[in-house]
């Protein structure tokens, strides 16, 4: 495959990809709306023009030109709260009229319809489990995703085949040999280049990783069962104790430290050189992965406006971009297609690439969703919850129900975060073109 179709093969992946992602977390809000009993006018993935649409139960599904979004609509958002436009508030009129400017629009789009169906009129838990179903959903795909990728196509990892063994471990790991070094313990077991390292302390291994967690508990003794020329050969180990870089147990690098350092421990060292096999880790390993993905994307979206403010400085000034900082749709797309026209990477190493890459996509829709603010999931469940709260204590207090919150008054908030989300979502495009992140 030449290097521009295997680029737009990556790219086609990805919008795929992020497709059913979007696809998947609108169906989240949708079933949950349904089986309550709400009425659901559209659900759409995509926007611009609709390509295709078919109406279903009193829904109109479809799908739009472009795959970067979608939505739902479910009627009665807004209580039929009337405000008076001609009362004279001085300056917040405007603000008054925009609300009840919207407040109409919702209703000509709702159409007629029974209004026992409208979103408003749902119990409190009913409104949280329908806007939390798409967060959710993000959820158990990216860790579908996620364990696809490590447990199914696995990755990279260190082998049990012995490429070469060592004359001695030194002191400093980074420098050769010098007279007062230890010899290798693997070359004093007689352990040789080409051998394969099937058991160790009778335990059947096909990746380095049982080998290492012993070698990190300062085990003395390693019993070795090794497969050379064809025959089993037991071999008899005795690790030396240094200090060495500590071993990230899910990602299988370098540890390192808050400040970016290498983490030093002292742990065991045979003193032999091994392999590279790609291989599959267990699910607890995908699982535990999972969860630190999604404590490193909500750390992420906790410090954004600060990496909004560094992405901006790069963007303007042409300094070197963050590898680690907010990618848009176009250049996590640009991404997908270098990983596709990468040569040094087989096929199901690709696979495996893409399904992390989407993992880590839907884990950041999952947490970003969940931020308290409107238009976005955790800003309505913080809607529902306030207005939890707030007719709760007026009925213990007051001895009467105030009704449901009236959130048309939040549109102006609403559409100025809007703004704020599309000025970001704009630099962060800028960025991916004319900065954009690179790989190596």
């Amino acid at each position: 495959m030449n290097g521009i179709l295997a680029y737009l093969t990556g790219v086609l992946v990805f919008l795929v990809g992020i497709g059913v992602s979007i696809g998947l977390h609108e169906l989240g809000h949708l079933l949950p709306a349904k089986l309550f009993g709400a009425r659901v006018s559209k659900y759409m993935i995509g926007f611009g023009p609709t390509i295709w649409s078919a109406t279903r139960g009193g829904t109109e599904y479809g799908i739009k030109l472009l795959p970067l979004g979608g939505y739902i609509s479910i009627a009665g958002m807004f209580p039929k709260g009337v405000i008076n436009p001609g009362k004279k508030v001085g300056a917040s009129t405007w603000l008054r009229r925009w609300v009840e400017s919207a407040r109409r629009q919702q209703i000509a789009q709702d159409g007629h319809y029974n209004e026992a169906q409208a979103f408003h009129r749902l119990s409190i838990p009913r409104r949280i489990t329908i806007m939390l179903g798409g967060p959710i959903m993000n959820l158990i795909l990216g860790t579908v995703f996620v364990v696809l990728a490590l447990s199914a196509f696995g990755s990279y990892q260190t082998g049990t085949k012995i490429d070469a063994v060592s004359a001695c471990v030194p002191a400093d790991y980074t420098q050769a040999c010098t007279a007062t070094d230890v010899e290798s313990p693997g070359k004093l077991a007689g352990l040789q280049a080409g051998d394969v390292v099937t058991a160790v302390n009778g335990t059947e291994i096909n990746t380095w990783a049982p080998v290492q967690a012993l070698l990190v508990q300062r085990v003395s003794t390693l019993h070795f069962q090794v497969l050379r020329a064809g025959k089993s050969v037991d071999v008899t180990v005795h690790p030396a104790v240094m200090s060495r870089p500590a071993i990230d147990e899910l990602t299988g690098g370098a540890a390192t430290n808050k400040d970016g350092s290498l983490k030093m421990i002292q742990r065991g060292v045979v003193g032999v050189q091994l392999n590279y096999v790609r291989a599959p880790y267990p699910l607890d390993h995908s699982l535990r992965y999972s969860a630190m993905a999604i404590g490193q994307t909500a750390a992420m979206v906790v410090d954004l406006p600060r990496q909004i403010g560094e992405l901006a400085y790069s963007t303007f000034t042409g300094g070197k971009r963050s590898a680690t900082g907010p990618v848009s749709v176009l250049g996590i797309g640009n991404i997908s297609g270098t990983i596709a026209e990468n040569n040094n990477l087989d096929i199901p190493g690709k696979i495996s690439v893409w399904f992390l890459i989407l993992g880590s996509l839907n884990y950041a829709l999952f947490v970003f969703n969940l931020i308290p603010l409107l238009p976005l999931d955790g800003g309505h469940v913080l809607n529902a919850l306030i207005e939890f709260v707030k007719r709760s204590f007026s009925k213990i207090v007051w001895k009467r129900d105030p009704g449901p919150l009236d959130t048309a008054k939040l549109v102006p908030f609403t559409m100025a975060m809007w703004v704020v989300l599309m000025g970001v979502s704009a630099l962060v495009i800028l960025s991916d073109v004319i900065n954009p992140v690179s790989l190596g």
